[in-house]
C-alpha cells in the first residue's frame, strides 16, 4: 500500500518478542477513525532490530487449517494483532510508554478489514509507526535498550 496515515491520540508503545527466545521488536497500539473503530499496530523503527512484518508473525500462531478459507485465517490473525496491541494498553507484562495525547504516523503497509469486531475495531492498519515528537520517541526507544 505504501500510504502514510496520521493521526493524534492515546498511543500504547510495548516491546513483543516475536520470535522465542531473543528476537524483540517495538509496538505501537492506538486507534482512529469514528469512535476509534480502526486499530493502528505498526512496528517503530529500532536500527539493530528486525523489523517483523505483524500478520506474519501473528501466523506463526494460528493452524491455517483450522480457520478454512485464507480469508478466515488473515482475520484470525488480524485479531491476534489487536488483542497483542489491546492487551498491552490494557496491562500487558513488561515495560510500556502509555501517552494520553500525542501526534504519531504510520507508513501503511496492510489494511484488513475485519469479518466482525474486535475489540470494538472494524479495521486493522500495520506498517512502521513514528511518535511525531523526538523525545517521546527516545523514551519509547529505551523500552527495548
Amino acid at each position: 500500500m505504501g500510504s502514510e496515515q496520521t493521526g493524534t491520540g492515546r498511543v500504547t508503545v510495548f516491546t513483543l518478542t516475536h520470535h522465542w527466545p531473543d528476537r524483540r521488536c517495538l509496538l505501537a497500539y492506538t486507534t482512529t477513525g469514528d469512535f476509534g473503530t480502526t486499530a493502528i499496530v505498526g512496528v517503530l523503527p529500532v536500527p539493530e532490530l528486525e523489523h517483523p512484518e505483524l500478520l506474519a508473525v501473528a501466523a506463526a500462531h494460528h493452524a491455517q487449517g483450522l480457520y478454512g478459507s485464507r480469508r478466515g485465517h488473515e482475520n484470525a490473525c488480524a485479531g491476534w494483532v489487536i488483542c497483542t496491541g489491546w492487551s498491552a494498553r490494557i496491562g500487558g507484562s513488561g515495560p510500556r510508554l502509555d501517552v494520553q495525547h500525542t501526534a504519531w504516523s504510520l507508513h501503511l503497509d496492510r489494511r484488513i478489514p475485519l469479518a466482525e469486531q474486535m475489540y470494538g475495531h472494524d479495521v486493522l492498519h500495520t506498517g512502521t509507526f513514528t511518535l511525531n515528537d523526538d523525545e517521546l520517541m527516545q523514551q519509547a526507544l529505551q523500552l527495548i535498550r
